[in-house]
């Protein structure tokens, strides 16, 4: 791991922004703008006093600077759809003032009822509170996602917003048609502590959801901060927005810049493989069964609590060594009904905290359910989810490129919606071997894909409701098939086969 590389240079580049910034005094309206333009998914300067009507004509504007961005998780495969958002912010004594502008040749509205996020939209968020790196929301911290279905609003108070803490200001917008897809300018209050002055630091992001019939293809976002989607649940992946007087000559340094991920594995403690050694491992190098001193067979039934086709066997047709690699295969039989394998070292070996790697190629096609992941060894808090569960990677094949990761825990589960979990795109999951990593310790647990941080959840010291992470895990691998997450888009008709290879398992202590 390389965490102290990225981390010394994040430093550096903030450094030589800060110097840069302190050493040249560049005037913004050198260009003709009225501020200085955007460090590039870091900071955006806001002008201020700027006099903004919300009446879709956007003359007011003139010389607050337009910034692009188009980082995509994914970007839309229609060249002609969401590649990227133009956007502006300023700012007067009362308001905060947003535009934002999408090139859109395929507007999605109102086709998806509640599920806002599957429709087209473009969305602001920002910290007013004190705590800019907030991992968490409070009152002065918002998401506001304004979809298209406000097109043609007539009354800039009349809107269909949606986000977290969004019902908690009264934005303002007038949402408008362009010709090359939609745009809103926004309005949002300012409190009288939140009043600007030069230098003042918020915390800021934007995002931007492009919708297909069937369901969202894109996702762009501007803070560089925030790499799969988070945002709307950590507030300290935002950017940060700074506050920039008319006719100012300095160039103020935003203040309180986040941490990306590697920063804050850092910061919360872990330490990744550095000075681990393997205590137990499988490198798969006997063809035929797997080793049955470290491998055992769950249950045929064993899929029924999430509804999968599948039953688990021991048949070396479902699981077999072969090559170095462990490939368990679901297969579909003349009868249309599947079979697969689901394989643990419980009562073979178990660990309380360490590093567990496992390097595989997930298999392809809708319907597909594959996962690597850890149980307790005994449910001593209680039966699930009491007692925890520890998902080094799930996949579901009508989701490609997309890998999860989770952990449940009685007060943190997806029964009610809580679960601590990243959804991410993953080049080449199926044609691909990527390994898949957990670092679990008292202090929390820590996911990597590829040696690269993923994402985090740390034990803050509660309940056992939250944290029940002290008591031994063992490891599961398994394809299932169907049910209620994996079949939930339906399956595949022509699908027969799907194969998980595994290259190797190691745990580190």
């Amino acid at each position: 791991m390389k965490l102290d590389f990225f981390l010394k240079k994040m430093q550096l580049t903030f450094l030589l922004v800060a110097l840069i910034f302190s050493v040249v005094p560049v005037t913004a309206q050198s260009k003709g703008t009225i501020a200085p333009d955007q460090i590039a998914g870091v900071a955006v300067y806001i002008p201020y006093p700027v006099n903004i009507t919300l009446d879709g004509n956007l003359s007011d504007w003139k010389g607050v600077p337009v910034q692009r961005f188009d980082n995509g998780f994914p970007q839309s495969p229609d060249k002609k759809q969401n590649q990227y958002v133009d956007f502006s912010v300023a700012a007067d004594e009362n308001n905060l003032y947003i535009y934002m502008h999408s090139e859109d040749s395929n507007i999605i509205a109102g086709k998806h009822k509640t599920e806002y996020w599957n429709e087209d939209s473009m969305e602001f968020y920002f910290n007013f509170s004190d705590n800019l790196n907030a991992r968490s929301y409070t009152k002065d911290i918002a998401q506001i996602n304004i979809n298209a279905t406000n097109i043609g609003n007539t009354s800039i108070d009349k809107l269909s917003v949606s986000g977290t803490n969004s019902d908690k200001f009264k934005v303002k917008a007038k949402v408008f048609k362009t010709k090359d897809g939609w745009a809103f300018e926004a309005a949002i209050p300012l409190s009288e502590k939140n009043r600007p002055f030069h230098g003042k630091t918020i915390g800021f992001q934007i995002q931007a959801n492009g919708a297909s019939v069937k369901d969202r293809d894109s996702k762009l976002i501007w803070g560089t901060l925030d790499t799969s989607d988070q945002s709307y649940q950590n507030p300290a992946l935002f950017g940060r927005g700074v506050f920039f007087k008319i006719g100012s000559t300095d160039i103020p340094v935003p203040a309180n810049l986040g941490s990306d991920m590697g920063q804050t594995f850092i910061k919360e403690g872990a330490i990744g493989k550095n000075g681990r050694k393997i205590v137990w491992a499988d490198e798969f190098d006997q063809d035929g069964e797997p080793d049955q001193k470290k491998w055992a067979y769950d249950a045929a039934d064993s899929g029924k609590w999430n509804q999968e086709l599948q039953l688990y066997t021991e048949s070396r047709d479902n699981s077999n060594v072969k090559n170095g690699m462990l490939t368990i295969s679901a297969l579909k039989d003349t009868a249309g009904k599947w079979t697969s394998a689901r394989i643990f070292t419980k009562g073979r070996s178990d660990w309380t905290y360490g590093y567990f790697e496992i390097k595989a190629k997930m298999p392809a096609g809708k319907g597909t359910w594959p996962a690597i992941w850890m149980m307790p060894s005994r449910d001593t808090y209680g039966a699930w989810p009491d007692s925890g569960e520890i998902d080094i990677m799930e996949f579901v094949g009508f989701d490609p490129d997309k890998v999860y990761t989770s952990a449940h825990t009685k007060s943190f589960n997806h029964r009610i919606n809580t679960q601590k979990t990243r959804a991410a795109y993953i080049k080449d999951v199926c044609t691909d071997f990527h390994t898949y990593a957990c670092e679990w310790s008292p202090k929390g647990i820590f996911w990597y894909v590829d040696d690269k941080p993923f994402y985090f959840f740390v034990n803050e010291g509660k309940t056992t409701a939250e944290w029940p992470f002290d008591k031994p895990f063992y490891i599961i691998l398994n394809v299932a098939m169907g049910g209620s997450w994996g079949g939930m888009m339906g399956m595949d008709p022509n699908l027969n086969k799907a194969d998980m290879v595994v290259d190797y398992v190691r745990v580190y202590q």
